[in-house]
């Protein structure tokens, strides 16, 4: 694995003072009322809306946040499923839901709202929509579909600018401004430099400017012969059956630099409805398990410790999503291995019943 970057230079409190003053860097900054440490602020970076990036203390906390939204959205969903009557159908239950006002994505929402934010999430729901618009019947275009952002996760897309950009720092001294470009490569802008966002938000990277730092991990590259555990998995594919249609999403991700550490199984539902293909509720499954889809998946930590885990939701939704995340095991930092027919991603809807080795998936 090789790690580039460029680095840094220049005496900090100097470089800081000269570029306040160039940037005019005093911003109005909107404080959440769900998460008092997450700020939304606006910047010049192409997006027209009131507040077009959120500012996080660290990466830590930002990872925290989409796990804490996920707990909101269970949260009202069962309260919400609590109220409808047993052995709904489909279709019933998805009407009432209409009726009443209820979403699984109120909570992001509100969140987005409450920030006066424009989001990655909101931006990829539109070009989604409009995509499925003109979907038809036979197979489809899985590059071409707006869903499958290297960002696979609508709640961590909640908290993406719709560039996939961040801000990361406790005080607008210490601001550092991520632009991500796919799970192991992004721009990193320090100092402040608002014209180097300027420039890097309309595809120029600045060049002999050290407040600019692009960041290039590359991947071992394919072995000839198998290896033993795999540490990067990410997969999108669909199911047909009949009227109905489900996506699998299935991801390994351990990324030490920005923290994206987990393994996730996300499964998404359609129906076509008045002609038209759109996400629709239906009862679907997603889970991280074993061979059976009842007993535990076993994951390796580095590779080597043996561990055993098992998660499933089955909820009618237009999506439901299994992840495992988790900064340590035992003292150490968690990087999550796969074996061969050892974690198996799970996805069901109607006939469709999936168990895919996230080893061998292709």
């Amino acid at each position: 694995m090789f790690f580039g970057l460029m680095a840094v230079s220049c005496d900090k409190e100097e470089l800081l003072q000269e570029q306040n003053i160039k940037n005019d860097s005093s911003i109005a900054q909107k404080q959440s009322s769900m998460f008092s440490y997450i700020q939304s602020i606006k910047i010049n970076n192409g997006v027209d809306c009131e507040n077009n990036i959120l500012v996080f203390p660290s990466w830590e906390k930002l990872w925290d946040t989409a796990d804490k939204l996920d707990e909101m959205i269970d949260y009202e969903c069962d309260m919400f499923d609590a109220t409808v009557p047993n052995n709904i159908t489909d279709d019933d239950y998805d009407a009432l839901a209409d009726a009443v006002g209820f979403d699984e994505d109120n909570v992001l929402r509100a969140f987005e709202n409450d920030l006066a934010f424009c989001s990655l999430r909101r931006k990829i729901e539109r070009l989604e929509n409009d995509w499925l618009e003109i979907q038809g019947d036979g197979e489809w275009n899985t590059n071409e579909d707006p869903d499958n952002h290297f960002i696979f996760d609508e709640t961590e897309r909640t908290l993406f600018s719709a560039n996939t950009e961040v801000i990361i720092g406790e005080t607008e001294a210490e601001y550092v401004y991520y632009k991500l470009i796919d799970d192991f490569n992004w721009i990193e802008v320090h100092n402040w430099d608002l014209e180097a966002i300027r420039q890097i938000s309309i595809g120029v990277i600045p060049i002999n400017n050290s407040n600019v730092i692009v960041q290039n991990i590359v991947m071992d590259e394919v072995p000839e012969t198998p290896v033993e555990c795999k540490k990067h998995i990410k997969i999108a594919k669909y199911h047909v059956n009949g009227s109905n249609r489900i996506k699998q999403k299935s991801k390994v991700i351990n990324n030490s630099w920005w923290g994206a550490k987990k393994i996730s199984a996300l499964t998404v539902g359609y129906k076509k409805k008045n002609g038209k293909w759109k996400r629709r509720r239906t009862t679907i499954t997603a889970g991280i398990t074993g061979v059976s889809g009842t007993n535990n998946c076993v994951l390796y930590q580095k590779c080597g410790i043996a561990f055993e885990k098992h998660k499933v939701k089955e909820r009618k939704r237009r999506r439901v999503k299994a992840k495992i995340r988790g900064h340590k095991y035992k003292g150490e930092s968690l990087i999550i291995g796969v074996k061969p027919q050892k974690a198996y991603s799970y996805h069901k809807q109607g006939s469709i019943n999936l168990k895919l080795d996230y080893y061998d998936m292709q």
